[in-house]
């Protein structure tokens, strides 16, 4: 499994005490922090646009705000998460129009910080081609709930239900995101769905899934 820190933050904060807790806050949950910019002059005078996504306040204190920053990430195709104290409807409606993934508003809870980066990233990733009963179908990585193969075929095993599609466990790992992780030889699981586990099996909704020991040291 690749690490989450392969997963790279910018945050654009003018507030010091905010700016640090961010930072602290994205590190501990398992991201890289790429760069912490208290202004949008500042951003775009360092940055490289190397980054996966922005935590941006909406009101920076030079003349670039928070909304011309997320005109600049959408030209580029990043992804960002708009930050505020301000809830006034006509700057609510000029940040939805940008389409940020979310809008927090501060003071704000460092669950909301974490739930809305999670759902960010996990709604990066393509959808993957399966077998389905009218031909071939549409999935999104997030559906999955984990695959096992049997032969040249593989379950796939999501909350809709079971599709049976030709290829290899190993083709089709290829395809998916890194919170995909296997846990024995036959199955790869969704780490996202895992609701309980111990040394020896893990809990994916009413499956059981036992963890081989050469792969104990990656769940």
């Amino acid at each position: 499994m690749k690490s989450k820190t392969k997963l790279s933050v910018v945050i654009l904060e003018d507030e010091f005490f905010v700016a640090s807790h961010l930072k602290g806050l994205v590190h501990s949950l398992g991201y890289n922090v790429h760069g912490l910019f208290k202004s949008g002059e500042e951003f775009l005078q360092e940055t490289d646009w190397s980054f996966d996504a922005a935590l941006v306040d909406v009101f920076l204190s030079k003349k670039l705000s928070g909304l011309d920053i997320g005109k600049l990430l959408n030209e580029k195709k990043k992804p960002f998460i708009f930050l505020t104290a301000n809830q006034d409807k006509f700057t609510l409606k000029k940040a939805a129009a940008l389409k940020p993934k979310s809008y927090i508003g501060k003071p704000f809870k460092d669950l909301d910080v974490e739930a809305a980066l999670e759902i960010l990233f996990l709604n990066q990733h393509p959808k993957i081609g399966v077998n389905g009963s009218f031909g071939i179908k549409e999935i999104a990585p997030s559906e999955i709930l984990f695959i096992k193969t049997d032969k040249n075929y593989l379950d796939i095993v999501t909350q809709e239900g079971t599709f049976h599609h030709r290829s290899t466990l190993k083709d089709i790992t290829q395809l998916l995101p890194d919170f995909f992780i296997q846990v024995n030889r036959f199955t790869i699981v969704n780490s996202y769905f895992i609701e309980q586990r111990n040394a020896s099996q893990i809990k994916i909704a009413e499956y059981v899934i036992p963890i081989s020991r050469n792969y104990r040291g990656v769940v």
